[in-house]
């Protein structure tokens, strides 16, 4: 299917025009290929998609472009940041899931609303599940995370006594 397309013309920057030359899309070559698929990625962008599906995808493709950099710096320096790469696996999830609640929440009653909010909470536990292991792997432990892990250690504890009083 092709669409109708009308004539543009404009004037930009030489810097808009080099960062133009930069981009590289499947399928587009010339520079009037570039803007149709630049134009094309931002009107995904700010769409509002009700779709967690659609909304997955762009989240993946956003956080790509922050992942790709970071492994390719971390195996020049052979290191492995651990932190950041298992966020950037969870975050999609989770923006993807905030995005479509953004976009449904016009339409949902409290109940609703109130489940979507338990859904985003176990996702963020789910990512501190991750993440609370390098606390105790990681040496260089900092004063917040060492916070997070006397937190960690007062719901254990209030569990503990929960279950104590059954």
């Amino acid at each position: 299917m092709t669409m109708k397309t009308v004539p543009f013309s404009a004037r930009i920057s030489v810097e808009d025009a080099e960062f133009i030359s930069t981009l590289a899309y499947d399928g587009a070559h010339t520079p009037s290929d570039k803007l149709r698929a630049l134009l094309a990625e931002t009107r995904r962008r700010h769409a509002c998609f009700d779709d967690f599906s659609e909304n997955l995808v762009q989240m993946n493709d956003w956080c790509k472009q922050i992942s790709q950099p970071l492994l390719v710096r971390q195996q020049q320096l052979q290191i492995r940041t651990e932190a950041s790469n298992r966020l950037l696996e969870r975050l999609p999830e989770l923006l993807a899931s905030l995005q479509t609640l953004g976009a449904r929440c016009p339409g949902l009653n409290v109940r609703e609303l109130q489940l979507a909010e338990q859904q985003l909470t176990q996702q963020v536990l789910n990512m501190v599940s991750l993440l609370l292991p390098l606390a105790v792997t990681q040496p260089q432990m900092t004063a917040e995370q060492d916070g997070i892990f006397k937190l960690a250690e007062l719901i254990t504890q209030h569990r503990l006594a929960v279950q104590g009083a059954e």
